[in-house]
């Protein structure tokens, strides 16, 4: 407690210290006052919408088409990854069996053919799994997309004032703010399926969506030019 005085004291001590400085300037003259801002209308609180992003693609007629694909993908990088384990291993033991009979020129050169076949196998794998990511987020960005355009739709249509991504809201009391139904409902509607490339190595991913009608080609396809 005596030291909390001792601080306090010191404190109101060094604002005595400046009273005098600023009594013994001229008084300035006191500011104008500001006019009165104009009184704008006043805030209603937005009606709150949530949509659980995830589940809309995990259930979602797309993300499930997405899925499926992805998954037969994996099961072809699994059995390369297989096949080159087993060659590795084939050529490894052969490589033990025969290592006593050969030069030392010969072993030295089939141990290194196989660090080169290993190195090889791992680069394989590497540029296998980078394209699938790159074709798994641009499989996503397309149902991602086409999401965002039905909830800004649905939000125009009830005159939603902000919807919010259920993963970042901690309590919510009304069940009804979950629209999540709604937006899978129309998203299978207008993306029944997303067709998933997994691009070669170095080349760019794509997710393409179902081909459209010819009807609606027809439709969007520019005049022809009078000659």
């Amino acid at each position: 407690m005596a030291r909390e005085r001792f601080l306090f004291g010191a404190a109101l001590v060094g604002a005595l210290m400046v009273l005098p400085v600023a009594f013994a300037q001229t008084p300035a003259a006191a500011p104008a006052a500001a006019p009165a801002a104009a009184a704008g209308p006043a805030l209603v609180p937005p009606t709150v919408a949530v949509v659980d992003m995830q589940r809309v693609l995990v259930e979602s007629a797309a993300g499930k088409s997405i899925q499926s694909q992805l998954d037969a993908e994996r099961r072809k990088i699994r059995d390369q990854v297989t096949r080159m384990q087993d060659d590795l291993k084939n050529a490894q033991n052969q490589y033990i069996r025969t290592r006593s009979v050969m030069a030392p020129e010969a072993a030295k050169e089939q141990e290194q053919s196989l660090q080169r076949k290993q190195a090889d196998a791992q680069r394989i794998l590497q540029e296998r799994q980078e394209a699938f990511q790159r074709g798994e987020g641009d499989a996503v960005n397309v149902v991602g997309d086409n999401m965002r355009d039905i909830v800004q739709q649905i939000a125009a249509e009830r005159r939603i004032g902000l919807v919010v991504n259920k993963q970042a809201v901690i309590s919510m009391a009304d069940k009804n703010m979950d629209i999540t139904d709604d937006v899978v409902q129309r998203l299978n509607t207008k993306l029944p399926s997303v067709t998933v490339t997994i691009p070669a190595p170095g080349a760019t991913a794509s997710a393409e969506t179902p081909t459209a009608p010819a009807s609606e080609k027809a439709e969007k396809a520019p005049p022809a030019k009078k000659k």
